[in-house]
């Protein structure tokens, strides 16, 4: 694992899953971090320490590093305060994994790790500590945490759809699902926005196609003579 395959992968990603330029900043400050430890993977780092150098508040931090984990970017251990640092860890997925099955495989990635994470012990030399152990419950999935996307998200998510007048049907979208608190209308919650928004793009295609053909019709007709005429 190098900066040219992290970088490689993050565009991959960013294709499927678009990230803002915050999250991006700071999945960039942890390669940069993680390299200054002579790529030491998992590695632990302070929250202070990422907050003052990205000038971003704590709230924001917690956000934006969630994002990149449900993105299947990164793995994190929140830390104890005032007693030791949360720990980080730059996932990477093989080429022959993405190579199989790009988007599955990316977040069948995350999860293993996850589990692999927890037999890491304390490296006292670097000052490191470990994942907490802990034995996964059977017949329980992980959970991950759906993230409502940003109003930038939806628009870039659109704009890469070819859909005429993406702006305006991206704000619709966006608009519609955060009044209904992202969630159906049968209550249950939203676990990804990717799949209605395309949903959304299909339906206005349809509707676009159908008017063209409508307005192409109507074109067609004969012209009636006029009152009066030969």
């Amino acid at each position: 694992m190098n900066y040219i395959e992290l970088i490689n992968q993050f565009w991959r990603i960013r294709r499927y899953k678009p990230l803002t330029a915050y999250e991006a900043d700071l999945y960039y400050y942890l390669m940069q971090e993680c390299n200054n430890r002579k790529w030491l993977n998992p590695f632990n780092l302070s929250t202070n320490l990422i907050c003052a150098e990205l000038g971003i508040a704590r709230k924001t931090l917690s956000d934006l590093r969630n994002r990149l984990k449900q993105k299947g970017l990164i793995d994190f251990v929140e830390g104890q305060k005032n007693k030791s640092n949360a720990v980080y860890k730059l996932i990477y997925v093989t080429e022959g994994n993405i190579q199989g099955n790009e988007l599955g495989n990316i977040q069948g990635n995350h999860l293993n790790t996850k589990h692999k994470l927890n037999n890491i012990p304390p490296n006292p030399q670097q000052g490191e500590i470990g994942f907490p152990s802990e034995k996964p419950k059977r017949g329980r999935k992980p959970k991950v945490e759906f993230i409502p996307p940003t109003i930038e998200e939806v628009q870039s998510y659109f704009q890469s759809s070819g859909l005429p007048a993406w702006e305006i049907q991206a704000e619709k979208f966006f608009n519609h699902w955060n009044s209904q608190g992202w969630k159906k209308g049968t209550g249950a919650k939203i676990t990804n926005w990717d799949s209605l928004a395309n949903n959304w793009i299909l339906t206005e295609k349809e509707k676009g196609e159908k008017d063209a053909r409508s307005n192409g019709n109507l074109g067609s007709l004969p012209e009636q003579p006029a009152y009066g005429e030969d």
